[in-house]
């Protein structure tokens, strides 16, 4: 296949969004939070079914997409 100009301007735009949109939220979330005097609740550990689930799907996905 062979990529036209389209692509490679398709491709830039693309990745200047992801960028801008990143940048944009490394500034603006400074200000925002929770004040110091809030008790904060233990972090929930991740459950290691989450990770077979999503091989699960990940198979079945693309067992579903080269049909």
């Amino acid at each position: 296949m062979k990529l036209h100009t389209t692509h490679y301007i398709t491709l830039a735009i693309v990745v200047l969004l992801l960028l801008a949109t990143t940048s944009g939220y490394a500034q603006g979330m400074g200000d925002i939070g929770f004040p110091d005097d809030v008790d904060d609740e233990p972090v929930a550990p991740i459950n290691g079914l989450i990770a077979l689930g999503l091989a699960v799907g990940g198979y079945l996905g693309i067992r579903k997409v080269k049909k």
